[in-house]
């Protein structure tokens, strides 16, 4: 047991600090403001808002993907440290109490830290070298043709890979200091956020906004990063103007398969709830949705359907067995089907 971990008495470090403070200061939004709070989980792609905080047990739980634990094991899933840094970043962090910590901290520790700046110019350059990377790598463009998308379509995507190693001396060269580096969220005591992730932009008028990532190796956790605060329509911006129809997706790929098939597609993972995601939706004409084959899909389509009005939205049933759209395209001739599945759910709305 290391030195730390002695003298720390845990369960009372527990007590001091506000689970519900310390997932909100990561990037997390939580509805509600009783005992169980809900908000969407920064583990995986969702957008049912399965994560889950309890604040008589302090605890949390994402019926999603079946994380959970206390305030300690979220902070150890969330920047990827073990437990002597998550009790160091606890106690450092600005949901403290205001008895300092004496105790020295070793040389790059951080706090927990409010959500990044977005800081497009930057985010712009650190896709370009994730873009270069990507091109430099044999096993992204593996995974990614993998599930369907193929260079030309990671090229307009605007795809990129993060290989863990470069990216801030990158930026260092294009002009940024490392203050401006850290507060864009992309890098924290020295790693990269997205390293072994595919990585995914919001583009506005070819500048990146956001940014997101999806692990290529299985044994990586969490397998979905995202930069904390409120997350983005992905794509919805790019669209052209006006769409007659476009289709909603859930997911990162999901959405990718969709645009990599030429389709007008937007992805929803998760932005701030049913009521903002159809404000964003308003000036659509049709909207299909595509949502996951299971319980929490549809229940989330018939959520947006209400809001969107029946008259403006239909939903896309997906065959019998098959998942999401991502496992629809996995099949020989998915986009076809998929095209198929389309129309059969605008003669369902007719």
């Amino acid at each position: 047991m290391s030195a730390l971990l002695a003298k720390v008495d845990i369960a009372a470090l527990k007590q001091r600090y506000p689970l519900a403070r310390v997932v909100e200061a990561a990037g997390v939004e939580l509805r509600g403001r009783g005992r169980v709070r809900q908000g969407i989980c920064p583990f995986h792609e969702e957008t049912q808002g399965s994560f889950t905080v309890y604040a008589n047990t302090r605890r949390w739980y994402c019926f999603g993907c079946g994380l959970g634990g206390d305030v300690l094991d979220f902070i150890q899933r969330a920047d990827g440290v073990g437990l002597p840094e998550a009790i160091r970043r606890l106690e450092a962090s600005p949901e403290a109490p205001a008895t300092p910590d004496l105790r020295p901290q070793p040389a790059g520790a951080s706090p927990l830290a409010p959500a990044p700046v977005r800081d497009p110019a930057l985010l712009t350059a650190a896709l370009r070298c994730y873009r270069r990377q990507l091109e430099l790598s044999r096993a992204a463009p593996s995974y990614l043709a993998g599930r369907g998308i193929g260079p030309e379509a990671a090229r307009r995507l605007g795809l990129g890979y993060a290989s863990g190693r470069g990216l801030r001396e990158w930026l260092r060269q294009a002009g940024f200091d490392d203050a401006r580096i850290l507060r864009s969220g992309l890098v924290r005591d020295g790693r990269e956020r997205f390293r072994g992730m595919i990585v995914v932009p919001d583009l506005v008028a070819g500048a990146a906004h956001w940014l997101a990532g999806r692990a290529i190796w299985p044994e990586l956790t969490p397998r979905f990063q995202a930069l904390p605060g409120s997350k983005p329509v992905l794509g919805l911006k790019q669209l052209p103007a006006p769409a007659p129809w476009i289709v909603l997706a859930e997911g990162l790929f999901d959405w990718l398969l969709l645009t990599a098939w030429g389709l007008p597609a937007c992805g929803a993972l998760g932005t701030q709830g049913m009521d903002k995601l159809a404000s964003a939706l308003q000036g659509q004409p049709r909207v299909f949705l595509a949502f996951d084959a299971d319980e929490a899909g549809g229940a989330a389509a018939n959520e947006l359907r209400n809001l969107l009005g029946s008259h403006r939205s239909a939903t896309v049933m997906l065959p019998e067995g098959v998942a999401d759209v991502a496992e629809l395209g996995a099949q020989r001739d998915g986009r076809a089907l998929f095209l198929d599945l389309l129309g059969q759910a605008a003669r369902a709305a007719r």
